[in-house]
């Protein structure tokens, strides 16, 4: 009876480390792989003077990506203003899936949006409608430039105004978008990094720059 319940327990084994071998071969035995997290802080100047934080958090992993914006300005024009946001871009093989922007400006939401990916294009909400935006898949949008250069687009998709815009080149290494509401942004990148970002509007010139040295404010913290 003994040699019985030994020679049970010995097949029992057999078949486990059998099972565990065919699914290490197959690649079937399904385990999660660790993320990839990386942090840019950019300074934000209005003429020479520091005037707010960006704070980028990119998470990749093998499937999906997320990247997470958090930005703060405090400025004066006529009247001080202080506006903070909070933007979340989620990708599935480098497709944009999902997008939720949020901002405020002196206590008041001025901007309150999603992007849901649909059969028909994109659904984009705000809180007042919904409407259904029929453009094909995005892969590259205006936030994804700050964490890598673009190749061969043509246009970069706007979540702000939910609409594709022509990406120009102005030389090796640097690109021109111009808004619909007039302003010209000028992305510059080295080693495939993004390290300056210009933008121009009627009345205003801001130049955002990187520094790994800077912490994120505590606005960022408390809206993550």
């Amino acid at each position: 009876m003994k040699v019985y319940h030994r020679l049970r327990n010995t097949l029992r084994f057999r078949n486990v480390m059998l099972l565990l071998i065919l699914l290490l071969i197959t690649g079937s035995w399904n385990h999660k792989v660790s993320e990839v997290r990386t942090e840019r802080t950019f300074q934000i100047f209005l003429g020479r003077k520091k005037v707010g934080y960006l704070n980028i958090v990119h998470t990749r992993g093998s499937e999906k990506s997320r990247i997470q914006v958090f930005s703060e300005v405090e400025a004066r024009f006529i009247f001080r203003y202080t506006a903070v946001g909070r933007e979340t871009y989620e990708y599935r093989n480098d497709t944009l899936i999902h997008s939720d922007v949020f901002r405020k400006v002196n206590d008041h939401i001025s901007l309150q949006q999603t992007l849901v990916k649909h059969p028909e294009g994109y659904r984009y909400s705000d809180p007042e409608s919904y409407r259904i935006l029929p453009v094909s898949a995005v892969r590259l949008n205006m936030t994804r430039l700050f964490v890598q250069e673009p190749s061969s687009e043509e246009q970069v998709f706007s979540d702000r105004f939910a609409k594709w815009i022509p990406l120009k080149r102005l030389g090796k290494h640097q690109y021109e978008i111009e808004l619909p509401n007039g302003s010209h942004n000028i992305f510059t990148y080295e080693n495939g990094k993004c390290t300056s970002v210009v933008s121009r509007g009627s009345f205003y010139k801001v130049r955002l720059v990187p520094d790994p040295s800077i912490e994120p404010p505590n606005a960022f913290k408390k809206m993550i």
